[in-house]
């Protein structure tokens, strides 16, 4: 007799972000290695040296590999706990960096502030969906 696991609806949850952060990240890395002069067009960034191009690809890249890695640990979410920490941390250091960058006059709110917001979000969204250990009675 084989008796299914069912899955809690937090877990459920973590499977669903994993995979929605792992397309967005694909998809922006994608953008990022591809396209890197219109990434910086949309962002309101012009008249950049060529070089920064090579830069943003390098961003991209790992961006998408990091996409995948999400996309992995979709699989198996109660397992892959640590990929929920870097999550956390990778949302937590692009919002506190957006958020130094803003004050400190390099960029403005038009340049990071949908980065800062998102970044922000990501990780509170990781904290809330951590995977618990369920305790059992008895």
């Amino acid at each position: 007799m084989t008796m299914e696991i069912e899955e809690s609806p937090r877990l459920l949850l973590l499977r669903i972000f994993f995979i929605l952060d792992a397309v967005l990240l694909l998809l922006i890395g994608g953008s990022l290695v591809l396209f890197p002069g219109r990434v910086e067009q949309v962002f309101h960034f012009q008249n950049l040296p060529l070089g920064v191009d090579y830069l943003i690809g390098l961003w991209g890249c790992v961006m998408a590999t990091l996409g995948l890695g999400y996309a992995l640990a979709a699989r198996e979410p109660a397992r892959n706990a640590a990929w929920v920490q870097i999550g956390i941390a990778r949302g937590a250091l692009e919002c506190a960096f957006g958020a130094v960058c803003l004050g400190r006059g390099i960029v403005g709110w038009q340049q990071a502030g949908f980065g800062i917001v998102t970044a922000g979000l990501v990780a509170l969204v990781y904290i809330l969906l951590y995977p618990m250990k369920e305790r059992r009675g008895g």
